[in-house]
């Protein structure tokens, strides 16, 4: 048996794929430490897990950034990017390094099981030495020349003209908002490190294991991809037992499309993607389900909904997955992947977070169209759905990527891999396997 230590950002995007991992690890005789914000205690218990709360370190819960940060919102949208960087991913790294240590030590762990974007991660291998694996649950952000700067939500090629513009782009950005990279390398300075060139994260590729949580076609391609990435199929949080389902639940079998429209537990202005889209879709023969996470909008009071329109804070969505015939999302990376695994062909409207990458990467898989917007009009949001409703193409596109899912058992598969790091304690390589 061995001791794993697992440390994921405080976000329900990043803690809930780390469930079913440490599940499969407990199953397997492990010992599980789970170090994130304390908000996720009761999840990490489900898992059979145990907790580790913050100490020292401190954590940005994405699912109530706004709430904590109510400026966020007032920032122009290039300035979004920055900020994210310095508050949630460099700001808490000293902190978040000192109780990973402290974890590490406590508990004799063999190996640490890291977020990719938990940038402390590094420093637990680069200052002691100890093992240490990433598992990414957000689209793979590994430069390469042939991949835009991550967050531009660009299609990627290896063009020389676009080679060009990646690194201008990648070179005006880091004068214009030098501050993330700065503190970065101030902290790395501090504890003796040499500093980092381009981003943050630039220490974050782990030599020994790297998994990334989707298939290959749901990855840009790369001319240069390290030979520990190993891709393992989407993860994606264990059903919850079956539950009272609500009275307009068996409308979902009549003859006519049925649209799932949400934007997550993130983004809680619900005027962004989730009205405008009831509005287009209002009075068409849709049946259109709306899930709000708890948020409520005055647009959605359910005396005034339009007939076909049917909202719910949560629903359970392996039961509701097999009656959609398309989804309107702002791209979360598991909610997409969990309807792709359907089959269903998705509208994407995201631009925050890493979800201008994610809808990015849908679009150029053929599987649904990218709004590129964080607000799309009401006309434009009629017209993508009903494209995607009536274009087979799209649903073809989507079935492929099923398809490529469906063979994949990623919570044994991340495993596996890890058994075989602390085993040999030499890099996992995919070339070898």
């Amino acid at each position: 048996m061995s001791t794993i230590l697992l440390a994921t950002l405080a976000a329900s995007g990043h803690v809930n794929p780390f469930g079913p991992v440490a599940t499969e690890l407990v199953e397997r005789g492990h010992r599980v430490i789970w170090y994130t914000g304390t908000a996720y205690a009761d999840r990490v218990a489900r898992s059979s897990a145990e907790f580790a709360p913050p100490e020292d370190g401190r954590f940005v819960d994405l699912d109530r950034l706004t709430d904590e940060y109510p400026e966020f919102l007032s920032l122009p949208s290039e300035a979004r990017g920055p900020w994210f960087l310095e508050h949630v991913f460099v700001r808490p790294v000293p902190g978040q390094y000192r109780d990973l240590k402290a974890l590490m030590a406590r508990y004799g762990a063999d190996v640490l099981l890291a977020d990719s974007t938990m940038a402390a991660a590094s420093l637990i291998h680069e200052l002691h030495g100890e093992l240490w694996a990433t598992l990414s649950v957000a689209p793979l952000a590994i430069p390469d020349p042939w991949v835009p700067p991550f967050g531009k939500g660009w299609p990627p090629g290896g063009q020389p003209w676009l080679r060009i513009r990646n690194w201008y782009t990648e070179t005006s950005e880091r004068r214009r908002f030098p501050e993330p990279l700065d503190q970065m390398n101030v902290i790395r300075r501090e504890l003796g490190l040499s500093p980092v060139r381009s981003s943050p994260f630039d220490a974050n590729l782990t030599p020994y294991l790297y998994v990334q949580a989707t298939v290959a076609e749901f990855e840009y391609p790369r001319r240069r991809l390290p030979e520990q990435v190993h891709f393992v199929g989407p993860l994606f949080p264990a059903v919850p037992p079956p539950g009272p389902l609500p009275d307009w639940w068996p409308k979902l079998e009549k003859d006519r499309p049925v649209v799932l429209v949400t934007q997550g537990t993130g983004a809680r202005d619900l005027g962004e993607l989730v009205v405008p889209t009831v509005q287009a879709l209002a009075g068409q023969d849709i049946t259109v389900v709306v899930t709000t996470a708890g948020a409520s909008h005055p647009d959605l009071d359910p005396a005034s909904l339009p007939a076909n329109v049917h909202v719910e804070p949560f629903l359970p969505y392996a039961e509701l997955m097999p009656h959609l015939s398309a989804m309107v999302t702002n791209g979360g990376y598991g909610t997409v992947q969990l309807a792709l695994a359907h089959g269903v062909p998705i509208v994407a409207a995201g631009v925050t977070e890493d979800k201008p990458e994610v809808c990015a990467r849908l679009a150029w898989s053929g599987a649904g169209i990218d709004l590129r917007s964080k607000r799309p009009p009401v006309p434009v949001l009629a017209e993508a759905v009903r494209t995607v409703l009536i274009d087979p193409g799209y649903r073809r596109k989507a079935s492929a990527m099923r398809t490529a899912f469906a063979g994949r058992r990623a919570p044994q598969e991340v495993a596996v891999l890890l058994e075989e790091l602390i085993a040999t304690r030499r890099p996992v390589l995919a070339t070898r396997r």
